[in-house]
């Protein structure tokens, strides 16, 4: 399946979602039955999981996404500003600006973001203890990071939601070069350390779990509680790692091209966990016959 089937599909379904729950929302405010409240936690649990399963499917088909970018622009746009996929292709169009860096200048320009994001953060103290309007001028004079992104006199909250912009676009440009070939091994080291550390804990977690069972009702709901809070943390930074490795999918399909990979001797968590992620391939040739195909229907 083309991966724009795919969002034609999902676009339907979350409308469809959408509007059923629209449909018991004003029948709850007539008749505020609980059935129909309950229907609707439902609904808005199912419509959150599917917006959850578009971001892990376009990263699974960057490939395609990237080549959708690349030659029907077009196309892509309006499935960026549809209402229902729309918001979450958006959130993810700054893979589309990601390119190879040279580890040297990877190295140099990720250390320059972390200065101006430092400064950044100092001049968001700076602007909550301020009185009155922000003068641009002043302010990038001692903020030079803001340069071209404040002008002329600003109401306070219009100034700090510019500064929170700048902040994403830092962050953004930051997360391209760590994702690239010469600099992924720092989150990808800094997200498996996680990964194991929580992976300890939850198996102590649940012996304690364990112990704590038929020994009152509130030790086993703390234990309950702790296990869940631990095993929360663990699947959050699995799905940060996936993310991260699926952004750069040459260098995951690398990883696996590696001579001795599955070795006894080298197959550890990690080995185990990337042998999870499989991003799926694009043959540019093919898939351009196939959209062609496509777009004659």
């Amino acid at each position: 399946m083309l991966f724009i089937d795919y969002l034609e599909e999902t676009a339907q379904t979350l409308r469809e979602l959408t509007e059923r729950l629209q449909k018991l929302d004003q029948q709850y405010r007539v008749c505020y039955d609980r059935d129909v409240r309950r229907e609707m936690s439902l609904i808005k649990k199912e419509i959150k999981a599917k917006k959850s399963e578009v971001k892990h499917n376009l990263l699974l088909n960057l490939e395609e996404f990237r080549c959708l970018h690349k030659y029907f622009p077009d196309m892509l746009q309006v499935f960026m500003e549809d209402e229902y996929v729309g918001p979450v292709l958006s959130k993810k169009a700054w893979l589309l600006d990601f390119r190879s860096v040279p580890t040297k200048l990877a190295a140099a320009k990720l250390k320059q973001l972390r200065k101006w994001r430092l400064q950044l953060k100092d001049a968001k103290k700076t602007l909550v203890s301020w009185i009155g309007e922000v003068n641009a001028r002043a302010f990038v004079a001692t903020y030079p990071v803001l340069r071209g992104h404040l002008q002329g006199n600003l109401e306070k909250d219009e100034a700090m939601e510019i500064l929170d912009k700048v902040d994403k676009l830092l962050l953004k440009e930051g997360w391209l070069l760590l994702i690239s070939d010469s600099l992924i091994k720092i989150p990808v080291t800094k997200f498996m350390n996680k990964i194991q550390d929580l992976r300890s804990k939850e198996l102590v977690a649940k012996v304690e779990f364990q112990r704590a069972r038929g020994k009152g009702t509130v030790k086993e709901t703390e234990a309950l509680r702790k296990l869940e809070k631990i095993n929360h943390k663990k699947e959050h930074y699995e799905k940060m790692l996936t993310q991260v490795l699926l952004s750069n999918p040459d260098y995951l399909r690398s990883l696996k091209k590696k001579k001795h990979w599955l070795s006894r001797e080298r197959y550890g968590a990690f080995e185990k966990f990337v042998n999870t992620i499989t991003p799926h391939k694009v043959k540019e040739r093919a898939w351009l016959n196939e959209m062609k195909k496509r777009l004659e229907q």
